[in-house]
């Protein structure tokens, strides 16, 4: 028994369900545009607007979408398109060991940080729950952790405040302070 005999898909009915999840996507895309189109604001010159930054993430996504259709239409006859929910129906064959108390640890550990995130500040809230984070997940190199929290905080900190103008957490004295010498560079 074929696959298209027992219900299934082939040739451009296969490639077209393939590109299904993406169509939706694009779909989804251009009403977000339309959203996006009626954000009001007075512009500045020399600034960018509130609405950049979602038209460029639209943009990307109304891109790899229309990318992901071509890709999956285009497919060869004798090849198979593969959509995203392909994997579904495998079994994933997982057969490492649950750990209840680790997955707890990472909710209350997220709770935490995002309670003491506006009394800390972005900075050192972020800092403090990835650096715990990457403990409660067994990581062990010591350096690796402190290298990457402080480093990819500070960075991340300078590039939203001073580059992309996302108004973070700076938290209450003393503790601000850390946000302004970021953003002093």
């Amino acid at each position: 028994m074929t696959d298209a005999s027992a219900g299934g898909h082939s040739g451009m009915g296969a490639r077209l369900m393939a590109s299904l999840p993406y169509i939706l996507l694009l779909a989804v895309t251009a009403w977000l545009w339309s959203v996006a189109n009626t954000i009001e604001f007075d512009a500045r010159p020399g600034a960018l607007g509130p609405d950049f930054w979602p038209k460029a993430a639209l943009l990307l996504m109304g891109a790899l979408s229309a990318f992901q259709i071509a890709w999956a239409l285009m497919a060869s006859s004798d090849a198979q398109a593969v959509g995203m929910a392909a994997g579904l129906d495998e079994e994933d064959g997982d057969d490492a060991p649950r750990r209840p108390l680790l997955l707890a640890l990472g909710v209350g550990l997220t709770i935490v940080y995002a309670l003491t995130l506006d009394t800390l500040g972005f900075p050192i809230a972020t800092t403090a729950f990835l650096i715990a984070f990457m403990y409660v997940g067994g990581a062990r190199n010591h350096v690796a952790i402190w290298a990457s929290s402080l480093v990819g905080v500070a960075l991340t900190t300078a590039l939203l405040m001073r580059v992309v103008y996302v108004s973070l957490p700076r938290g209450v004295p003393p503790f601000s302070g850390l946000a302004d010498f970021i953003t002093g560079f």
